[in-house]
């Protein structure tokens, strides 16, 4: 018997972008992309009311009036007359104001990510220095071996006779090298992550936050708030202080229930990646340099993908053995890089992502062959 998609018959949709950037393309972008309201109460659709989510820009968050105006010039939130401001993060400092004790708490717990997150990130940076002193070692003696293949063969040797050339043990040593290096990687994200999720559960059970009566209103008029909104856009800006609001107030399920109603969410930037199931980070200005690694667990919105913004400036799109080594290293999702004008709009059709190309440049999407496939505008992304 086939079950029913518990998604809905009309849900909404989630609109990914790499980096707009000014805020008169931002609301562009979310204009055209986002369409007519989805959603499957008639009076939301028929207001068309839009919340705008600026908690990844702290202090800052409510100085929103060039979003607003963009977006009533365009004619939607109902001209204008229709469009809030979660205030999240403007929500969490209040709260945190009002109660000295739980104050306590979180700076302990700041203080215990940063220790975690400084000690992870040291580990990391190592080994992929070690991942890419491997490599360079590996070129040099074999020139024409490719990334892709040492990682999926690895140590692995084909059929053949008991005695071989010298070269092919010093091949498999090096795709073994290349293979625990990148295991290696992939552990220690999955151990930080567990060690943040763990963390945060702990910080929310020691604050009692869901018995808190001020809590309790802060959270209900935020559900109420996502749940009766055509639209929510995410710009960028921080991804950890846009990501803590949602955690503070535990509203990843009501995001879920929300999609499935029909609001539809344009995320740029931070705002794309803390939709996901993971936050990850590059920082070439830092000194020294910081490589790609986890920053956060995500709302987890987005199952199945890793988003990279800003592609064409972070991530070596033309080096395969770059991009097969990222596929690798997050090989429990598929990888997806956005630039500025690229947008990508996915909606949920029985249990998957139905992708497609809505923006003004290519989306691309890259798997551990070390092939990057360009999805023009206006082209279905195939994530399989």
């Amino acid at each position: 018997m086939e079950s029913s998609d518990p998604m809905g018959r009309t849900p909404g949709r989630v609109l990914l972008n790499g980096n707009a950037e000014s805020i008169e393309r931002f609301v562009h972008l979310a204009d055209v992309g986002l369409g007519p309201s989805r959603h499957r109460d008639p009076s939301v659709r028929d207001r068309d009311t839009m919340q705008i989510c600026t908690g990844a820009w702290g202090p800052g968050e409510l100085d929103d009036a060039p979003i607003r105006r963009h977006l009533a010039a365009a004619g939607r939130g109902g001209g204008g007359e229709h469009i809030g401001n979660l205030a999240l993060w403007t929500a969490v400092q209040r709260f945190l104001k009002q109660r000295r004790v739980v104050r306590q708490l979180f700076d302990e717990h700041e203080a215990a990510w940063w220790d975690l997150f400084n000690d992870y990130s040291a580990e990391n940076g190592a080994t992929v220095a070690n991942l890419r002193a491997a490599w360079e070692r590996t070129l040099q003696r074999f020139p024409d071996v490719t990334m892709p293949r040492l990682l999926s063969r690895g140590h692995q040797r084909p059929p053949g006779p008991r005695t071989r050339p010298v070269s092919v043990f010093l091949r498999d040593g090096a795709g073994g090298a290349l293979q625990r290096a990148v295991a290696g990687l992939r552990e220690a994200d999955a151990r930080h992550a567990a060690l943040l999720r763990d963390l945060w559960q702990h910080f929310q059970i020691a604050a009692g936050l869901e018995f808190d009566p001020l809590w309790q209103e802060h959270r209900t008029r935020l559900a109420n708030d996502i749940l009766s909104a055509s639209a929510i856009l995410l710009p960028g800006g921080s991804p950890s202080r846009l990501l803590l609001g949602f955690r503070f107030y535990r509203l990843e399920g009501v995001l879920a229930e929300a999609l499935r109603r029909g609001t539809s969410f344009f995320g740029t930037s931070a705002g794309a990646m803390v939709l996901g199931r993971r936050i990850v980070i590059f920082n070439d200005r830092a000194q020294p340099r910081q490589e790609f690694q986890l920053l956060d667990n995500g709302v987890r919105l987005v199952e199945g993908l890793q988003v990279f913004p800003h592609v064409t400036d972070r991530v070596q799109t033309e080096d395969t053995a770059n991009l097969a080594y990222l596929s690798a290293r997050f090989d429990n999702r598929r990888c997806v890089g956005l630039n500025q004008g690229s947008v990508l709009a996915l909606a949920p059709e029985g249990g998957r992502w139905a992708g497609r190309s809505v923006g003004e440049e290519d989306v691309v999407v890259f798997g551990r062959d070390g092939n990057k496939l360009r999805y023009a505008p206006g082209d279905e992304v195939r994530f399989a």
